[in-house]
C-alpha cells in the first residue's frame, strides 16, 4: 500500500494511470466539473444540472487498459448519476487542471452498481486529493457506510501543484476501486474568512489554506430540506429536526424569502435566502421568566478539530435590536449577549459567524444552543437559522480516523504522528502567548506579594479572580487549536487578560477595532494610554506608572524584528520593576491612579456545566 503522502509523486510515474485535462463549462464561477463515471453521454438530473461524461468530447482522455466501464439500467430507484461507475483494478488518478487558485468544492458519488463483472459491494480502497486522505479502507460490505454515498470536501489548489486538483483511487490488497460522479466548484471569493475564533474562547486564528475540510452537517434550521437546485453552488441542506435535543422547545418561524437582504459583506452564496427565511426560535413556555435554552446534539469523529458555522438572521424582532441573546458551543460560552440586528446592518438581513473547536480522543460529540442574553430589557427569546459543521484533516493530512488506526498498528510514519498542531493549524502567534504570559505572570506576582497585604474593604481591587474561568480543565495542548509551548489551561490563561478590562478576551459583537483585547490594548499602548481599556473598577489601585511598564515590556515582546524583543532575563527584570511600582504605590496609600477609564464591557458569564448523556435523555431547560 502506498502511504498517501507519497502516492501523488507514485501515481505520476506509475504507468497504469487515467487522467483528464478539463474546460471549465460553466459561466457562473471560474471553475465548474461536473463528470459522470463510465457512461458514455451526458447524464441531466431532476435539479437541472448536467453531468458531462468522462469519454465526452469536453475532456481530453487517457485511459488505461486495466480501466473499466460499468452501466447499470436495473437500478432505477437511484438517480442517474449512480447508474454507471468506472472500475479500477489498480492505483489511479483523475487529474482536473483549474483556472483559479484557492479552495475547491470536491463532490464525491459512489454507489454499487450491480453488475455480472465486479462485486462492487466488497470493494476495498481508499481515496485522496491533493495529499489529503479523504477515505481510508472504504467498503460497502464492512458496513462502513449507508448507500449510496455522498461526501463533500474543500481542498486547496495552489500555484505548487500547478493549479491542479488531483484524485487518487487506491485498491487495498488486490481489491478493486469505483466511482460513479465527481463535482468540482471553485469557492467563491470570501466565502471563508482568513481567521476563526477558537472554542475556548481565545484569540481569531488563521485559517489554515492547506487544510482540507469534510461537511459533516449543513442544516437548514426551521425549514425543509433543500436541494442542490435551491443553493448556488450545488450545496445540500436538511432539516435540524432529527439533532433537537428537546423538539417541544422550539416552533418554526419563517417569512417570505425575498424579504431577506444582504449586507455587511455577506452575499447569497454563503447561504441561500431559503435558509435565512426559516429559523429554529425559543417556543413560548408561558412563564413571566422564560430562561432555558435551545439544544443540538451532533455525533462527530473524535479526535478531529471542527469548524462550525452559525447562520443567523432577526425575521422576528419589531425593531432594530430587541433580539440579543447567547450561544454556546459543547458548553462554553461563543457569543455573549448577540444583537443580530445590529451586527447584520437590519432586520431580515444575513449575517454569519465562524468558531473552531478541538474534540479529543474519547469525545464524540458536539453540543450546539442558544438561550436568552442575562440582560434586562431584550425578548426572552433566540433563534438560528442554518449551520454547518465541518471537520478539519489531522496532522497525518487525513479526514478519516481509520488511517491514524492504521498508522499507529503499523507503526508507519511515526514523525508524522508527533507533529504538533502548530504545524497544521496555524497556531496562537508567540507574541500573543507570551503577552498572555506576560500579563498572567504581572497578576500573579502582584497578588502573592499583596496578599498577606490586602485589607477587607468594599470596594473592588484587583485580584486573580477571572470574570470568566471558561473551560479550566482543557489544557493548552498539541490537540488543541493553539501552541504546545504552554502547560496552563487556555481559560486560566484568559482569565487573566480579562481581568485587567473586565471584558472576555474575545467579543465578537463588540467593533472590529475591540474584538480582540490584546490587539485593542497594543493600539492603546502605542498612543501611551494603555489605562483606556482599564475596569473601571480598578480606578485608583493600580498605579499609572507600574501599569505602562508592563505595557512596554508587552510592546517590546510583540515587536516582529526578533533583535528587538527583550530576553527572559531583561523581562523577568521588567516585570519585577512594574511590581515594585506597584508596591510602592500599595504603601503610600495612594500614587499616580487611573482615573479616565472607558465604558465596561458587560462580562461574560459561564456556562454551568452540564451531562451531556442527560441531555440525550430527557432535554436540557436552564434557568
Amino acid at each position: 500500500m502506498i502511504h498517501s503522502k507519497k502516492f501523488i509523486l507514485y501515481s505520476f510515474l506509475c504507468s497504469l494511470h487515467l487522467q483528464f485535462v478539463i474546460c471549465s463549462s460553466n459561466t457562473r464561477h471560474v471553475d465548474s466539473f461536473l463528470i459522470s463515471c463510465g457512461e458514455a453521454k451526458p447524464v441531466e438530473l431532476e435539479d437541472g444540472r448536467v453531468f458531462e461524461s468522462d469519454l465526452g468530447n469536453n475532456t481530453h482522455v487517457n485511459i488505461s487498459p486495466i480501466s473499466h466501464t460499468i452501466v447499470s439500467n436495473s437500478d432505477m430507484g437511484v438517480p442517474k448519476i449512480l447508474s454507471s461507475a468506472r472500475v479500477f483494478t489498480s492505483s489511479s488518478i483523475y487529474t482536473f487542471n483549474t483556472q483559479k487558485i484557492g479552495r475547491h468544492w470536491l463532490r464525491l458519488h459512489f454507489y454499487p452498481v450491480e453488475n455480472t463483472e465486479f462485486d462492487l459491494n466488497s470493494a476495498v480502497f481508499s481515496v485522496e486529493a491533493n495529499g489529503i486522505t479523504l477515505i481510508h479502507e472504504f467498503s460497502f460490505f464492512r458496513g462502513n457506510h449507508s448507500f449510496p454515498l455522498f461526501k463533500e470536501y474543500l481542498i486547496q489548489i495552489t500555484s505548487s501543484n500547478s493549479g491542479k486538483l488531483v484524485l487518487g483511487l487506491l485498491p487495498w490488497d488486490n481489491s478493486i476501486a469505483f466511482i460513479n460522479g465527481i463535482e468540482i466548484l471553485s469557492v467563491p471569493n470570501k466565502q471563508f474568512s482568513s481567521k476563526v475564533i477558537p472554542i475556548p474562547l481565545a484569540f481569531a486564528q488563521e485559517l489554515p489554506t492547506h487544510v482540507g475540510f469534510e461537511t459533516i452537517y449543513r442544516l437548514n434550521m426551521g425549514g425543509p430540506n433543500l436541494s442542490p437546485k435551491n443553493d448556488s453552488l450545488w450545496r445540500k441542506w436538511e432539516s435540524d429536526t432529527p439533532f433537537l435535543i428537546n423538539p417541544a422547545a422550539v416552533r418554526n418561524v419563517s417569512i417570505n424569502p425575498s424579504l431577506i437582504q444582504y449586507h455587511n459583506g455577506v452575499s447569497h452564496e454563503i447561504a441561500p435566502n431559503f435558509v435565512y427565511a426559516t429559523a429554529q426560535e425559543m417556543a413560548d413556555a408561558r412563564v413571566n421568566n422564560q430562561r432555558f435554552n435551545i439544544s443540538w446534539l451532533f455525533q462527530v469523529e473524535e479526535g478531529f478539530g471542527y469548524f462550525i458555522r452559525f447562520h443567523f438572521c432577526d425575521i422576528v424582532g419589531s425593531k432594530l435590536h430587541d433580539l440579543v441573546f447567547n450561544v454556546y458551543i459543547n458548553n462554553q460560552s461563543a457569543i455573549e449577549s448577540f444583537d443580530v440586528s445590529r451586527q447584520a446592518k437590519g432586520l431580515s438581513s444575513a449575517y454569519f459567524i465562524d468558531f473552531f473547536t478541538n474534540l479529543s480522543i474519547g469525545s464524540d460529540k458536539i453540543l450546539v444552543q442558544i438561550g436568552p442574553s442575562h440582560l434586562e430589557g431584550y425578548l426572552p427569546t433566540a433563534l438560528l437559522n442554518g449551520l454547518e459543521i465541518m471537520k478539519m484533516s489531522n496532522p497525518s493530512d487525513s479526514l478519516d480516523g481509520r488511517l491514524a488506526d492504521y498508522l499507529e498498528s503499523n507503526d508507519i510514519d511515526k514523525s508524522k504522528k508527533t507533529r504538533m498542531m502548530i504545524v497544521i493549524y496555524s497556531c496562537l502567534g508567540g507574541g500573543f502567548l507570551l503577552l498572555l504570559l506576560l500579563l498572567t505572570s504581572f497578576v500573579f506576582l502582584l497578588c502573592i506579594r499583596h496578599k498577606k497585604k490586602l485589607k477587607k474593604k468594599d470596594s473592588v481591587t484587583w485580584s486573580p479572580l477571572p470574570t470568566y474561568v471558561g473551560n479550566s480543565g482543557t489544557k493548552f495542548s498539541s490537540n488543541t487549536f493553539g501552541s504546545t509551548t504552554a502547560s496552563h489551561s487556555l481559560g486560566q490563561m484568559i482569565s487573566f487578560s480579562e481581568v485587567l478590562c473586565a471584558r472576555p478576551a474575545i467579543n465578537p459583537t463588540l467593533p472590529r477595532e475591540q474584538v480582540n483585547i490584546a490587539e485593542w490594548g497594543m493600539n492603546w499602548q502605542k498612543r501611551g494610554e494603555l489605562e483606556k481599556i482599564m475596569d473601571e473598577n480598578l480606578m485608583g489601585s493600580v498605579n499609572l506608572e507600574s501599569l505602562r511598564k508592563f505595557g512596554e515590556t508587552a510592546q517590546k515582546c510583540l515587536s516582529e524584528n526578533g533583535n528587538e524583543r527583550p530576553s527572559m532575563g531583561d523581562v523577568l527584570w521588567n516585570l519585577e520593576y512594574a511590581l515594585q511600582l506597584q508596591e510602592v504605590c500599595n504603601e503610600s496609600g495612594g500614587g499616580d491612579g487611573i482615573s479616565d477609564i472607558p465604558d465596561r464591557i458587560p462580562d461574560v458569564e459561564r456556562v454551568e456545566e452540564i451531562d451531556v448523556s442527560d441531555l440525550e435523555s430527557n432535554g436540557t431547560m436552564r434557568d
